[in-house]
């Protein structure tokens, strides 16, 4: 039996803006409201998340996201990070398999570690999916001196809302 080898994500190039309210999209395509769970949309999309431990993590190729296929990804996360920061990864990774994987069109992974363009893209791809832009303005005004507050109707980590005020010129 042979090893199954993952091609590097690559990025798409497209611009922050155009990711963010494509993600935007994808969510309300999905289903997917403010503060849901993102488990079922990995399962509806035929993926499956994993958690794993330290010793689990270091043993690993250190794939965030491994695409065996259309329809069959696995999305490995550690076991000991906390829910919102759980939910900004999973996010991260279905930019993942959503831009990235159409170009590889075989299978593919995607790391856990860099700064690359391809991370910038998932990353911008986690925000637009989590916090669409209209929603994120709307909750901000309502809470405008309590980030904690918008963070909470995300679900996300303060860190995250407070990234995304400031990328929308909030903050």
């Amino acid at each position: 039996m042979s090893k199954q080898c993952f091609c590097e994500a690559e990025p798409c190039h497209a611009g922050k803006a155009t990711i963010e309210a494509f993600a935007a999209d994808f969510a309300k395509k999905m289903g997917y409201q403010a503060g849901g769970e993102l488990e079922m949309v990995v399962e509806q999309m035929g993926g499956k998340i994993v958690y794993q431990t330290f010793a689990d993590l270091s043993r690993s190729l250190d794939a965030s996201i491994r695409v065996m296929g259309s329809g069959n990804f696995e999305i490995y996360l550690p076991d000991y990070t906390n829910a919102e920061r759980d939910r900004f990864s999973i996010a991260h990774e279905i930019g993942h398999y959503i831009l990235h994987y159409p170009l590889a069109n075989a299978p593919m992974v995607a790391r856990r570690f860099g700064s690359t363009r391809v991370e910038w893209e998932a990353n911008w791809f986690a925000a637009g999916f989590l916090m669409p832009e209209a929603a994120f303005r709307k909750q901000f005004a309502r809470h405008p001196k309590n980030i904690a507050g918008v963070a909470r109707h995300f679900r996300v980590s303060t860190a995250a809302a407070t990234a995304r005020a400031k990328a929308l010129g909030l903050l």
